[in-house]
């Protein structure tokens, strides 16, 4: 990995790779939301928004398509791999959905849509969800799984009874 010593470093934990994976779905939710606003209404103020489920959302939705990739790279052509993780965002948006309704916290409604489902997904997003997820896939999971941490990263110094101790996780 560009000349870098893989004995001294390690891959990012599932939970470094779920926390950069929820920002940038929450961050690209918020610059869809004001690019609609914008090509919508006009608005130059550009008002971008979202909900803070979408942090669990999009970070657990990317984690699945991430394993996906990994397990179909080499095996399935570009086309049926976006299939296959549009299909999968789609359940994924409607299952977290429709918990979240019952607790009437789903921060979304696609009611307005013609192509709506319980208003909780719409068939008007499909080519969004397609052409997302390979960008995700060719671009977010990609790198994001290549990331290293060095080893010294993970030191650990405490104290006990006045001695200071190092560890090496």
């Amino acid at each position: 990995m560009g000349g870098l010593d893989d004995s001294l470093h390690q891959p990012l934990s599932v939970v470094g790779r779920l926390y950069i994976y929820a920002l940038h779905g929450y961050l690209a939710e918020v610059l869809f939301t004001a690019t609609w606003e914008f090509v919508v209404n006009f608005n130059w103020k550009f008002p971008g928004c979202t909900s803070v489920w979408a942090l669990f959302i999009y970070g657990v939705n990317t984690l699945v398509i991430e394993q996906m990739y990994l397990r179909l790279q080499g095996k399935r052509n570009i086309l049926v791999r976006g299939l296959i993780y549009t299909l999968w965002t789609y359940a994924w948006e409607f299952g977290i959905g429709y918990l979240l309704k019952y607790f009437d916290a789903c921060p979304w409604d696609y009611t307005p849509f013609d192509g709506d489902f319980m208003g909780l997904i719409t068939l008007e997003y499909a080519p969004l969800w397609f052409v997302g997820s390979l960008l995700s896939e060719k671009f977010v999971i990609r790198y994001t799984t290549q990331l290293r941490w060095p080893q010294s990263a993970y030191k650990e110094t405490w104290s006990i009874n006045g001695l200071v101790k190092s560890k090496t996780a």
